[in-house]
């Protein structure tokens, strides 16, 4: 949970964890430092109180998905490079400092996850389950190798705007993934529709045609966004 703090005319935000957790306590510290120390705008952290709160530096309400609806074109476009920015500084954090892997293992199991919590209630008449499974196994394999430093939930609902900067927030479960995956999280963000200004994400790779790489994307974006809806169902 989270809590907005007064202190005088400065505010903090804190993260309670509902019970005493000093391994995730110190997962989010140690990850901070990481970002910090490769030049990627996160809260800065005030104090550990205990085995469960951290307080924080507040960055405001202003979420990218709100700032976007409010941007004209030109100050959408300088959205997008400040984003692509960021994406450059994460691939560049050295892949030993991810504490975990998106392996293709763990990617069959979100599609397996899928098929469990999204078919049930969206059902699809004259699915063949088993055939299904195998072809999104096939996808799972498809997306690449897990070789590039991952914020993993790089979306607009955590991504805000403070100053003109943008920071990121919800960055603890940051680990090894596929090249692109940080990308399509925001090229097709589930919250927030990029549009004709999409492919300004991803512009190098389109004036040199590079087929290869521009279906590389789609298919980390079509296994991310398959993820996705599986955990949407599951959530409701």
């Amino acid at each position: 949970s989270f809590f907005r703090l007064r202190r005088g005319r400065h505010t903090l935000v804190a993260m309670v964890y509902p019970g005493p957790a000093p391994d995730e306590v110190e997962k989010f510290c140690s990850r901070q430092r990481d970002y910090r120390q490769h030049g990627l705008r996160v809260p800065r952290i005030d104090r550990v109180l205990g085995s469960q709160v951290v307080l924080q530096e507040d960055l405001g309400d202003l979420l990218l998905q709100r700032a976007w609806r409010l941007a004209g074109i030109a100050e959408r476009q300088r959205l997008l490079d400040g984003c692509r920015r960021i994406l450059g500084r994460l691939a560049a954090v050295p892949p030993r400092l991810a504490g975990a892997r998106l392996d293709a293992a763990r990617r069959k199991w979100e599609m397996d996850f899928f098929i469990g919590h999204f078919l049930p209630r969206f059902p699809v008449p004259a699915i063949n389950r088993e055939r299904l499974r195998a072809g999104l196994h096939r996808l799972a394999e498809a997306s690449g190798a897990e070789e590039t430093f991952a914020h993993r939930d790089f979306h607009s609902r955590n991504l805000l705007l403070l100053k003109g900067e943008l920071a990121m927030v919800d960055f603890q479960d940051s680990l090894l993934a596929p090249r692109y995956y940080d990308l399509v999280s925001l090229a097709f963000d589930s919250y927030l529709d990029l549009g004709s200004l999409r492919g300004r994400l991803f512009a190098n790779l389109v004036p040199w045609g590079d087929d290869r790489e521009l279906r590389q994307v789609r298919l980390t974006a079509l296994q991310h966004n398959i993820k996705a809806l599986g955990t949407f169902a599951f959530q409701m």
